[in-house]
């Protein structure tokens, strides 16, 4: 297995989906470890995907469909340009946490490219300021 299907989380085995990869990004992938199936349009039972954005409008646009794809204890990376204003980091966070996400890693790809590794969010987050709580009450 090359470093970056390591950095990746990238298993024998694992069902893998790369969305928008820039020129020559799958060939930074071989070769890829024994029994991975690269998807180009799976719709559920995904380990890995990596969804490329270049800007927030493909950010908000296709996010929620990739994370749908996910397995339960799959991981998302979603990839951007260091040079892509105002996609960065807590953009990324922002968005994630608004489908019910959390990150817990983050790596540099190459070529410019960061990226940050979702998954679902298993345990109850704390509240937001501002939100509010529901109550059984009802009061």
């Amino acid at each position: 297995m090359n470093s970056l299907n390591g950095t990746l989380g990238i298993k024998p085995g694992a069902k893998v989906s790369v969305v928008d990869p820039p020129p020559g990004f799958l060939d930074k992938l071989d070769p890829l470890p024994q029994g991975v199936e690269l998807l180009d349009a799976a719709t559920t039972g995904l380990d890995v995907a990596l969804l490329f954005v270049r800007n927030p409008a493909a950010l908000l646009d296709r996010l929620p469909g990739v994370a749908r794809s996910l397995t339960l204890r799959g991981r998302l990376w979603v990839c951007w340009l260091t040079e892509s204003p105002p996609l960065d980091e807590g953009l990324v966070r922002h968005v994630a946490l608004d489908i019910g996400m959390v990150d817990d890693k983050r790596a540099s790809l190459g070529s410019g490219w960061l990226g940050l590794r979702l998954k679902w969010e298993t345990r109850p987050r704390a509240e937001r300021p501002g939100e509010r709580r529901s109550s059984i009450a009802g009061s």
